[in-house]
């Protein structure tokens, strides 16, 4: 039998090591750009909060409508326009006014200046609100101060891009010079409240976008399966192209009539999502399916006539609504598993050193001992289990990025092309995790179950599949120190490999496909053990090579006791 040769080293210096100053001033320039274009739409949406302020300064008066109507203009972006017209007293003196809110140009959908009708019909005494420096400017409807929720959607790139820059350029402490604990017991109070806000601001931004985005969309798009199908008649069908600076995008326009109640009405809604996208040819098909149809229907709002839709029900675009969900979760999940104090447990950590010492058994949770005779190893992670993991993670995550993407014009796309490449790499894992489907298949018995230190222990292993493919097998016995720590507002891992045996290195066909080795663990290191912060993990790695194409990589948790006696010493 082989017996294995044992090496135990350490780095004491943790994982991370400093950047250069090429990488720091590329990854600065990176950073800068989010803090550049977060700062940039913070400016405008301030600028539009401060309008938005003002305002509500202005009179409330009351005032008469004259006449409420829609128009229809030639504009391909607003063709559609609420013309109102209404008459307030100010001073003395009997004004008109026609402005229905400031920046109102139009709509680009024909349901949408409708709705404003119905909402101010003509002879209706209502309230308008009056700038009191210029008597003759009125508006029907403020701005929303809500807008200054939007705000803090940019201060998420904002505070990434100023975060990243703070912590790449400053000067760390020495590791050496102060312990872990210290470290993490210091920074765990201003941190922790900077990292509450970051996450508040995540919070916030989903919340604020979730109902008018998501919530309301899906709401009355499902409310709409109880409205009463209609015929109606199509009178335009066409895709409508957006053209601008940014890029051209395409939307779904189709205006129809319908009768009910005995009165006549247009509507031109065909879904409760709106908005424009890239990709003409789905579109170009939708329009091609009801310029065809014979008899269209449509459903009529039994509760206000004038609202219709063409397409009712749950369908798979409503998905696209719940963008601004993954913003929530993560802001609400940070500030969860911040605000339930995450921080203090950094004072509970320990030094990694260059070799592990004993330590006090009372400290940590031992793992119980296991039956002492043999037994079939599991790998931690199988290889269908790793698939599924990186499809997961891929599909969230350029699900998410998809939806942007899509509504998104060409700058916009320039500053998403990082995250595109993250979603471009998530995928050639997905490939590469399934190609390893096809790889042969490590089984591994160890004897006895569980060692303790200073003990033998004999390893088997053998492959199933086409074990001819492996040009070269490793076998490795490795001990590794996890500590977890908190440095400024971030959540560290230092890992340090203890102790590292090389069992078996061979290319020998026979000995790849079935072989075995025995072993003996030094005494002077550290059994298996796990806490909140700290773990001594001891596995047996399997790497087989193959040539042009993903490497046989596995790796098997083993249990590691006391010493016998250690374990009555302090048992």
């Amino acid at each position: 039998m082989r017996m294995g040769t044992v090496e135990c080293h350490g780095t004491g210096e943790g994982v991370s090591k400093p950047a250069s100053i090429v990488g720091r001033l590329g990854l600065s320039l990176f950073f800068l750009f989010f803090f550049g274009m977060g700062s940039l739409f913070e400016v405008f949406m301030l600028r539009e909060s401060g309008r938005a302020l003002g305002q509500r300064s202005w009179r409330k008066t009351p005032c008469t409508i004259v006449t409420s109507e829609v128009q229809e203009r030639g504009d391909s972006e607003s063709p559609y326009a609420f013309r109102i017209s209404y008459r307030y007293d100010c001073g003395g003196k009997t004004h008109n006014g026609s402005a229905y809110k400031r920046g109102y140009s139009g709509s680009s959908t024909y349901s949408g200046a409708q709705d404003l009708v119905q909402r101010h019909p003509a002879g209706r005494a209502t309230i308008c609100y009056v700038n009191p420096a210029n008597p003759d400017e009125a508006v029907l409807r403020r701005d929303s101060v809500l807008i200054g929720l939007a705000a803090l959607f940019p201060l998420i790139f904002v505070a990434i891009g100023a975060g990243g820059i703070y912590f790449l350029w400053r000067t760390p402490s020495p590791a050496q010079s102060r312990p872990i604990a210290a470290i993490a017991g210091g920074a765990k109070g201003k941190s922790r409240y900077a990292v509450a806000a970051f996450f508040a601001v995540f919070a916030i931004a989903g919340g604020a976008m979730l109902y008018p985005l998501g919530i309301r969309p899906i709401a009355r798009t499902l409310d709409a399966t109880s409205w009463a199908p209609t015929p109606c008649k199509v009178l335009r069908a066409e895709v409508r192209s957006h053209a601008s600076d940014d890029g051209t995008t395409y939307s779904v326009y189709i205006l129809y009539q319908y009768e009910f109640g005995g009165r006549t009405y247009k509507a031109d809604r065909c879904d409760f999502l709106g908005g424009s996208s890239s990709g003409y040819e789905g579109k170009a098909r939708i329009v091609a399916q009801y310029q065809a149809a014979a008899n269209p229907v449509c459903y009529v709002n039994p509760k206000c006539p004038s609202e219709a839709v063409l397409k009712r029900g749950f369908h798979a675009k409503l998905l696209l609504a719940l963008f601004p969900l993954p913003f929530l979760l993560v802001g609400v999940g940070g500030l969860v598993y911040t605000v339930r104090g995450k921080g203090r447990e950094a004072s509970r950590l320990t030094v990694l050193t260059k070799r592990i010492p004993d330590r006090r058994v009372d400290s940590f949770s031992v793992l119980r001992a296991g039956d002492a005779g043999q037994a079939v190893l599991r790998p931690r992670f199988s290889a269908p289990g790793k698939l599924i993991g990186a499809v997961v993670v891929a599909a969230f995550w350029n699900g998410i990025i998809a939806i942007f993407v899509t509504h998104a014009g060409s700058f916009e796309k320039i500053f998403l092309l990082p995250f595109i490449a993250i979603g471009v790499g998530l995928i050639g894992l997905v490939v590469y995790q399934f190609l390893a489907l096809f790889n042969p298949r490590p089984a591994l018995e160890l004897s006895p179950a569980v060692i303790c230190l200073g003990g033998a222990a004999a390893l088997r292993w053998s492959f199933a599949g086409q074990v001819s493919r492996i040009t070269e097998l490793i076998v490795t016995l490795r001990g590794i120190e996890e500590a977890k720590y908190r440095k400024g507002t971030s959540t560290c891992t230092d890992r340090d490999t203890f102790c590292e045996m090389e069992l078996c290195r061979t290319s020998d066909l026979a000995e790849i496909a079935s072989g075995q080795v025995g072993l003996v663990l030094p005494g002077d290191t550290m059994h298996s053990f796990k806490a909140d912060n700290n773990k001594i993990v001891w596995s047996i790695e399997i790497r087989g090579d193959i040539k042009r194409w993903p490497d046989v990589k596995e790796s098997f948790e083993i249990e590691v006791t006391p010493a016998a006696g250690r374990q009555e010493r302090h048992g």
